[in-house]
């Protein structure tokens, strides 16, 4: 008897849908293994990163907050030099000799200041702030002994260098030079505890020694470059009710700077021969400071107080 296998086509078909759903399968969940690792790469990149912009952050905010270096230098018994450097502009300096007004000189934004200032004799504490342009301040406190010399001053008037000599005792000789040609020095006797010496100004900037000597051979030496140029004027006065300035140059002025009390300084760019202005008194003392500058840098300080009723 012939046998008929008979074959039941659904369960065929069954077993073939079961092999493509288990590929199917395995093709989602692949699929989803890489999205997930794509995520973990993502997140993990962008932590590096946040974390590399947040240390650059970091870096940027340590530099902004340098501070401003005070130094000093001892030139001579009675004198000292300041200077100020900075990676940033300085905006101010403000320094105090003993218990004397605070005097300020502004920084013009540079990088670099020096500042020479004079001594006076005995103990002396001397205070300094310098100020960058983004107000961060840094503070200098130092104490000197200024020993018994001679002190030499010099100031420009109408075209010549005044310099005088005091000392507690007598002064025996003052000499004086251009540069580096000390062998053209001048010299003058003394003996007296106060000389005034005028001397003519070269043409164009030169470097100016000075030497006093007193009887005991006490000696100092005082060295300033000097610009062939008069200093501005600057004269103030007031009606009671505001402070009037007025200063003038032979040639032009180029900067004034203000100071009331204790408010802010206000600096001014100028361009001309003369300049006026005015400032309101406030009620009670008031304390005015002035400086103006020509084109070559020198310049003129004037102080005044005044107290309003």
């Amino acid at each position: 008897m012939n046998q008929i296998l008979s074959v039941d086509p659904e369960k065929g078909r069954k077993k073939k849908g079961n092999k493509a759903s288990t590929h199917s399968v395995l093709v989602v969940f692949a699929i989803i293994l890489m999205i997930f690792g794509i995520g973990l790469t993502s997140t993990g990149a962008y932590s590096y990163y946040k974390n590399l912009s947040n240390n650059l952050d970091n870096n940027i905010v340590v530099k902004s907050n340098t501070k401003p270096i005070i130094t000093t230098e001892r030139e001579n018994s009675s004198t000292i030099n300041i200077t100020i450097t900075h990676d940033k502009g300085i905006s101010e300096i403000t320094y105090t000799i003993n218990d004397e007004q605070p005097i300020q000189i502004s920084g013009e934004n540079k990088t670099e200041i020096k500042k020479e200032v004079e001594l006076p004799v005995g103990d002396v504490s001397l205070n300094i702030t310098a100020k960058d342009i983004n107000g961060i301040s840094s503070s200098y406190q130092g104490t000197f002994k200024v020993d018994q010399k001679p002190v030499i001053k010099l100031e420009q008037v109408e075209g010549k260098i005044q310099a005088t000599t005091e000392s507690k005792i007598n002064i025996d000789y003052v000499k004086y030079y251009w540069d580096e040609n000390e062998a053209e020095a001048k010299q003058f006797t003394i003996n007296d505890v106060k000389n005034v010496t005028l001397i003519d100004v070269l043409e164009g900037t030169h470097t100016l020694n000075i030497v006093a000597v007193d009887i005991e051979g006490n000696e100092t030496k005082k060295t300033q470059k000097i610009i062939g140029d008069n200093k501005p004027e600057v004269k103030i006065t007031t009606d009671g009710k505001a402070f009037i300035i007025n200063a003038k140059d032979d040639e032009n002025l180029s900067k004034i700077e203000i100071t009331l009390n204790n408010n802010e300084m206000i600096a001014r760019e100028i361009n001309e021969k003369e300049y006026s202005t005015t400032v309101d008194l406030e009620n009670g003392e008031n304390r005015l400071t002035v400086t103006v500058y020509n084109k070559n840098g020198l310049s003129e300080v004037s102080r005044v107080k005044f107290t309003k009723e």
